[in-house]
């Protein structure tokens, strides 16, 4: 079986589902031995300047991949290991896209009556204190309140 790979840079963060790449190199060969499709395992022979990427796409298998290692077997022959990137192969193949969903969470617009720990409140206490008219006899007493604050006028 005869298949392509094309070496990519990917600048994004990995929990991102459209990656922004920038595509390295194309390779061709032929599939010799066998590998799994989503944690591959692939030979490859480099002349020359082995060219920087940390990932990879195989059209035949319609995957996207991470690059998880890449070593150096003997002279010109390396092997690079890779695993599936599920949310990227999902989105650029128009997976992702056409679905439906309730989004509870989103990047850009938070929902301040959704308590999730990620927004912080702090309610600004109100402290009065006032002197009582009689004092205090023998006894010590607190008072405390708590609750809204209402506004009365005479």
């Amino acid at each position: 079986m005869s298949f392509n790979i094309r070496l990519m840079l990917n600048n994004s963060a990995d929990n991102v589902a459209d990656k922004d790449f920038t595509s390295v190199d194309l390779l061709s060969g032929t599939m010799r031995n066998e590998t799994s499709i989503t944690d591959p395992v692939i030979r490859v022979e480099f002349e020359g300047v082995i060219p920087k990427f940390n990932y990879f796409y195989i059209p035949q298998f319609y995957r996207y991949y991470f690059l998880k290692d890449f070593r150096l077997l003997r002279n010109n022959i390396f092997e690079m290991s890779g695993h599936c990137d599920v949310l990227t192969t999902a989105f650029k193949l128009d997976e992702l896209q056409g679905c439906n969903g309730i989004v509870k969470k989103q990047e850009n617009l938070n929902n301040l009556l959704l308590n999730d720990g990620t927004f912080r409140v702090y309610q600004n206490p109100q402290v009065v204190t006032q002197l009582f008219p009689n004092g205090f006899n023998t006894f010590n007493y607190v008072l405390a309140v708590a609750g809204a604050r209402t506004t009365t006028t005479t």
